[in-house]
């Protein structure tokens, strides 16, 4: 974003091994004097971007209401994510074939994986990362229910099922869910 002209840039990131890699890469492309790396917002934003987060967060509601609060009043939040939930693949490490996450339980899953994970996680949210089982319709309430409101959503289809994505088949059909959000006070 720096490169591409943003005056000031600020990564946000609960890891710290996540904005050490930021801050490194901020210095070797020669940018690191408009970017921060942080744990917490320090100042008001024009922009919020989100990329691949939402399925992870832990308190995606919270995250929202805090992308509100971080935005200046004519600010967007412009989010992508996926795979969701219902996708062939939207258990991501969990999805050892196509919708597996969806047909064995959780607890054999968290057993499998215990095999060559030794974390101690016994729930998908408690795994590295977080894995909240994000689907589109909970998505679309927790927008409704925040702060923000879509400008635009857009629900990205599997090539491969084009043909077949419309509203009663997105939920397994998406392969990303791109959107742009505003304050809901904004006109």
């Amino acid at each position: 974003m720096a490169r591409n002209g943003a005056r000031r840039v600020i990564g946000i990131d609960i890891r710290e091994d996540m904005l050490r890699i930021g801050r490194e890469r901020a210095a070797a492309a020669g940018v690191q004097d408009r970017c921060i790396f942080a744990s917490s917002p320090s100042e008001p934003a024009d922009i919020v971007v989100s990329v691949d987060a939402f399925e992870h967060f832990a308190d995606p509601a919270g995250i929202l209401k805090a992308m509100s609060d971080l935005l200046k009043p004519e600010g967007e939040v412009l989010a992508s994510f996926g795979p969701t939930w219902y996708h062939p693949l939207g258990g991501h490490l969990f999805s050892v074939f196509p919708w597996a996450h969806l047909i064995f339980s959780e607890s054999a899953l968290i057993r499998w994986r215990s095999t060559f994970k030794t974390d101690g996680a016994t729930r998908f949210h408690e795994v590295a990362g977080g894995l909240n089982q994000m689907t589109i319709k909970r998505f679309d309430e927790l927008v409704e229910n925040s702060p923000l409101k879509f400008v635009t959503l857009e629900l990205v289809p599997i090539r491969k099922l084009k043909r077949i994505h419309n509203r009663l088949t997105r939920e397994f059909t998406t392969a990303i869910v791109r959107c742009c959000l505003v304050k809901r006070s904004r006109s």
